[in-house]
């Protein structure tokens, strides 16, 4: 057979072949090309960037280079961000302030397909569950005492001279004694607060006593610090509660001072602790460090010159530390070290000449051994903080010491307190609402978007239906126990009504006013039976231009209301949703005690602005412990009452209302949304 029968066929077959690899990677450089890739910034908020993308190349995840563009067909690819040399946690205040990043530098960068961003679910799923995980929390409080006990032993006898003042005395008393009833020689001076044992022989050879005494002083203990700090687990803590003693550094010549500077020494209590708890949080490993460190009295380092004369004086430290490793149960108190240093002093007092005589000199002297003994006595408790719980060991009391009223140039601000709060545990812990907030977070973190998104937004990252309602009642019970309606001026409010005389438009109008002419009963006690409406239609939603200037004018509307019953009904009705209506909050006044709720809701307003709507109506937010802010009130402002005041002042008496009303509407809208899709079945 001719072999070069078969060369042309094989090299056009070879050609197909290269044609056809060329044709597919042209096809695909096309699909890539149409890719079009979205990029998020995911914020950490407790791990490291950098080892958070080591640790996402252990589950899979495509890690990419700063310095290189994105591999299209690896999506999603996760990036970290470019490091910064312009970054310092904290300056050294003694050197130039420096130059630092603005930028965040706890993020990452994650580039996905943006026809596919449900791909990002996981790598989202991963950090937040697995990777950024936050560390406990512990309190460490210590306890430093000195114990001191010093003890007085006196072996030996004493004379004084007995003073007869009605038979004149004799001659040495009355050379010796003056103006005092007698002279002791060799006397001791007894410590404050000890106690004495004196036995006393009077006209021994007629012109002398002996006292033989016994003096017992006993240990007296004193806290001599007892802080307190909140660390994480494995992380250090520090506390140093300490003084400086400048200490001089003196050149002499020939006992002349020739310069002078000076050095500190730091003497006082220093404690490092660095804590790591257990899986369940029942026992707390501790590595200590703790040093005690204080002057010896007494024991100061002099230099003397010419003629005794002081040059230099320096203390001498006594230092007791101690370092260690510790295994203890939460909450419970352990000591650390019982430091003791113990000194003495022996000293002897006589009668001059007399105690000189041997063997008989022993009856004229008295022998003190006075002997001081420190010990120094550390006590640290170590607290695991639970993570939920609205009380823990590092929250101070509920005391009006914590809030902020008064300042000048700063605002008011009142800690929340328990009284403050609702048991809404019935709420929060039901399983049929924690599925849904489950399945809310696993779609938004699928989808990006979909946290701002209604009805997602209403479960997503732990919300509640009709958690705003709750929030704006217990602000009520705030403002209501601090009677801070008080300050404002009834007189002061106003509302918005059409502008008749020119046909368009508005006007300021005072309520005040209004109602004197057209509702007086509502600036009485006890009102008429009848009560004067105040209509906001909610348009701000609305696309149209004509509705841009409606909703701040109500519409008003006095109607029957014989008692308590008919006005909470009429709020109910008027306030609660209907199809195929504009949305709308309603004011009813019946008499001057709505007024005063008028004006609570005003301050309602005031407070949820300024803490930022957002935040502060989420329960998860408002809780015990946490500083809200206060607005400045003055008799002389002008408040507006509009739609969002008609919101605080049905939340603030129909709370229950609004939240059973917003539970239905948005359980079955959420279940709605997930009919059909693949989220459903985590229901099951």
């Amino acid at each position: 057979m001719n072999l070069q029968n078969f060369t042309v066929p094989v090299y056009l077959i070879i050609c197909c072949f290269m044609c056809l690899d060329l044709t597919i990677e042209l096809e695909a450089q096309g699909k890539n090309e149409e890719i079009e890739i979205a990029s998020e910034r995911l914020r950490l908020s407790y791990v490291d960037p950098v080892r958070c993308i080591e640790l996402l190349k252990l589950y899979g995840v495509s890690v990419g280079s700063p310095s290189q563009e994105v591999d299209r067909t690896k999506l999603p690819v996760v990036v970290p961000m470019p490091e910064t040399k312009f970054h310092e946690t904290i300056p050294d205040h003694a050197k130039a302030f420096p130059k630092t990043e603005t930028d965040p530098i706890n993020e990452i960068l994650l580039f996905y397909n943006e026809q596919k961003p449900e791909e990002t679910g996981r790598v989202r799923r991963i950090i937040r569950e697995q990777i950024d995980l936050p560390a406990r929390k512990i309190m460490i409080e210590a306890m430093v005492l000195e114990i001191s006990s010093q003890a007085l032993d006196e072996l030996g006898v004493q004379w004084g001279f007995n003073s007869d003042k009605a038979n004149g005395g004799n001659l040495v008393n009355k050379k010796l004694d003056g103006a005092n009833d007698s002279l002791v020689l060799g006397q001791i001076a007894y410590p404050a607060g000890s106690a004495q044992l004196d036995a006393t022989v009077t006209n021994v050879f007629r012109e002398f006593d002996i006292r033989l005494q016994a003096l017992v002083e006993k240990g007296s203990a004193q806290i001599l610090s007892r802080p307190s700090v909140l660390t994480l687990d494995n992380r250090m803590a520090y506390i140093n509660v300490s003084e400086k003693i400048p200490v001089a550094n003196t050149k002499f010549v020939k006992d002349y001072v020739s310069s002078v500077d000076f050095r500190e020494i730091m003497a006082g209590i220093e404690l490092a602790v660095r804590p790591r708890v257990n899986d369940d949080g029942t026992e707390v490993s501790l590595q200590i460090n703790a040093s005690v460190s204080s002057p010896v009295p007494g024991k100061d380092v002099i230099v003397m010159g010419m003629n005794d004369q002081q040059l230099a004086q320096a203390p001498t430290l006594s230092v007791r530390e101690v370092k260690t490793y510790a295994r203890i149960a939460n909450d419970t108190p352990f000591i650390v070290g019982g430091l003791i240093a113990k000194d003495s002093e022996i000293s002897t007092k006589q009668v001059p000449v007399l105690g000189d005589i041997p063997i008989l000199g022993n009856l004229f002297k008295s022998k003190t051994e006075t002997g001081l003994k420190r010990e120094v006595i550390i006590v640290i408790t170590p607290s695991v903080l639970p993570e939920d719980a609205p009380v823990h060991a590092g929250m101070p009391k509920d005391e009006d010491a914590f809030d902020q009223f008064g300042y000048r140039l700063f605002r008011d601000a009142y800690r929340i307190r328990s009284e403050d709060t609702f048991d809404l545990r019935y709420l929060t812990e039901n399983q049929s609402l924690q599925k849904l907030q489950k399945v809310a977070d696993r779609i938004v973190q699928d989808h990006r978007k979909y946290n701002r998104i209604y009805p997602y937004n209403k479960f997503a990252l732990g919300s509640v239906p009709g958690e705003d309602a709750l929030v704006r009642r217990q602000i009520y019970e705030v403002l209501k126990r601090q009677r801070a309606s008080e300050v404002l001026d009834a007189e002061k409010l106003i509302f918005f009504k059409p502008d008749d005389d020119v046909g368009s438009g508005f006007k300021v109008q005072f309520l005040a006013e209004y109602l004197e002419e057209e509702a007086p009963f509502v600036l009485s006690e006890e009102g008429d039976g009848r009560a004067i409406g105040l209509c906001f239609r909610l348009t701000r939603t609305s696309t149209q231009a004509e509705e841009l200037l409606r909703e701040p004018v109500p519409e008003i509307k006095i109607v029957d209301c014989p008692d308590e019953n008919s006005w909470r009904k009429l709020l109910l009705e008027s306030n609660a949703e209907k199809n195929g209506e504009l949305e709308k909050q309603v004011i009813f006044l019946r008499h001057r005690k709505d007024l005063e709720r008028l004006k609570t809701a005003i301050l309602m307003k005031k407070i949820i602005s300024l803490n930022a709507a957002d935040y502060i109506l989420k329960l998860k937010n408002f809780t015990r412990g946490r500083l809200l802010r206060m607005p400045t009130i003055r008799e002389e402002d002008v408040e507006l009452i509009d739609a969002d005041v008609a919101t605080c002042f049905y939340h603030s008496e129909l709370y229950y209302s609004a939240l059973q009303e917003s539970l239905q509407k948005d359980f079955v809208a959420f279940r709605k949304a997930l009919s059909g899709t693949g989220y459903e079945q985590l229901l099951k």
